[in-house]
């Protein structure tokens, strides 16, 4: 049996070169140089880039050059897009209250869909103490939301006639794309260091060309740690069948809805100090509010019975808290 050539490095054989966008590409050939210092041997012609990318085969473009500098990239691909869609609770709805598509090419997909979902995610304003101008904090980093977003688009799987699909809810956002992790990389080894395996090295050899992906396989083992510093639960990485899941986890447990749960002063700070560290065993709790053993299984149990905090182990030593991912369902 023939294997097929996947659709991405298959031959335009319809393109012309008034397909592209000399604004595209301009754009690409100055960002490569000023954040790889990537200097193409000659860039007198489209041909003359897609030749020096590997983007073009028997004079002819492939379709990964039309997603990438394409005029109307959807014409030759209707499936490489990008769907948004915004819910104020945390479940799905119908109909959905804000939904958009982003077309054109992969690069303006990317910036677009960031820009929205960092529209919709809450941002605070920090003191002045540090200097004269005030620190602007993002509900979830700038950093992590491009990174999966760049991820999904770069190693979706183009020959599914499904989409990379951003979901925004009210604690959390959930990004899946068409396709499946390689077969060397498991999902336990995404929150470590690991080989770089990319599914589409065509595309990603530009994305890295103009610094959008680093492909040394720290993504998302910096993603962890950006949310992290960030306070934030590690995000969720899900291999669903034939498609790709990431969820990260919004902070909701702001003190305003914090102030609709009957929670005493010692289980507030529980919630703050979770959010710095992590976790907390019940003998730590006993320490850090002056409480005894009874009282401490009291409070930790009220704010488990409440969804926000998650028991882990059964018995023993081992037992420790941490902070629930997501909100309860009907809050």
């Amino acid at each position: 049996m023939v294997k097929q050539t996947p659709f991405y490095i298959s031959q335009a054989s319809k393109a012309k070169i008034s397909d592209f966008s000399n604004k595209s590409i301009n754009w690409f050939v100055d960002r490569a140089k000023k954040e790889r210092d990537f200097v193409f041997l000659s860039n007198d012609s489209v041909d003359d880039i897609l030749r020096q990318l590997t983007l073009e085969e028997d004079s002819h473009p492939l379709n990964s050059a039309l997603m990438l500098f394409g005029v109307d990239p959807q014409r030759f691909c209707p499936n490489a897009v990008i769907k948004c869609s915004h819910y104020y609770g945390i479940e799905e709805v119908r109909p959905i209250p804000s939904y958009q598509v982003f077309g054109g090419t992969l690069f303006q997909q990317i910036d677009a869909a960031v820009d929205l979902v960092m529209s919709k995610l809450d941002r605070s304003i920090g003191s002045r103490q540090d200097g004269p101008m005030a620190d602007v904090r993002m509900e979830i980093p700038k950093e992590v939301i491009t990174e999966i977003i760049v991820n999904a688009v770069v190693h979706r799987d183009y020959d599914s006639s499904g989409s990379v699909q951003i979901a925004i809810f009210a604690d959390r956002v959930e990004i899946v794309n068409p396709g499946q992790l390689p077969e060397q990389l498991t999902v336990d080894d995404l929150t470590k260091e690991h080989l770089s395996i990319p599914v589409n090295p065509f595309l990603a050899r530009p994305f890295f060309l103009v610094g959008y992906i680093e492909q040394l396989g720290f993504g998302t083992k910096y993603v962890i740690d950006w949310c992290k510093k960030a306070q934030l639960p590690e995000p969720l990485f899900e291999q669903l069948n034939q498609q790709f899941r990431v969820t990260m986890w919004r902070n909701w447990m702001t003190d305003q809805k914090l102030k609709e749960f009957d929670l005493n002063d010692r289980q507030k700070g529980a919630i703050q100090y979770l959010k710095s560290n992590r976790r907390i065993t019940n003998s730590e709790y006993q320490k850090l509010f002056n409480v005894a053993k009874r009282t401490a299984s009291k409070d930790l149990q009220y704010l488990q019975s409440l969804e926000l905090i998650m028991k882990q182990g059964t018995t023993g030593k081992g037992v420790f808290y941490h902070l629930a991912k997501g909100a309860p369902k009907g809050h």
